[in-house]
């Protein structure tokens, strides 16, 4: 089953905050595009600092985001200094993803992607906005 989120009627501002839970230097970025175009999409929030969040910002009005997909990405690089501790980093990685201003409300989201390929983690995420 996929993520959606109900922008429905709301003209108003959708936002978006992103909380990774690493104990890595990570970055993080978000784009809306739209499903059945092949574009990049559009970039909407990214993080300023090695910890991947995103503080809650706006992501663009209803009617801009609604029928588009929501994707956020972040890279963890893992510090541990072998493999194995690598390895259990990579397992603990946790993202929160919250979305608010449509007629969802505020809906927070917990099950992202991850994929490890020593020493990096990439996190995906992906919510269509209905």
């Amino acid at each position: 089953m996929s993520n959606t989120y109900n922008i429905g009627t709301s003209n108003g501002q959708v936002s978006l905050s992103v909380d990774i839970t690493t104990v890595g230097l990570a970055a993080s970025r978000a784009s809306v595009l739209i499903v059945s175009d092949d574009s990049p999409g559009v970039p909407v929030a990214h993080s300023v600092d090695a910890t991947g969040d995103i503080a809650n910002q706006a992501i663009g009005k209803g009617t801009f985001l609604k029928g588009k997909r929501l994707t956020a990405f972040t890279l963890v690089n893992l510090t541990g200094t072998d493999p194995e501790s690598r390895a259990t980093e990579a397992v603990a990685i946790r993202g929160s993803y919250t979305l608010s201003g449509g007629d969802d409300g505020a809906k927070t989201f917990n099950s992202p992607l991850k994929s490890y390929q020593d020493p990096s983690v990439y996190v995906i995420f992906i919510i269509d906005l209905v």
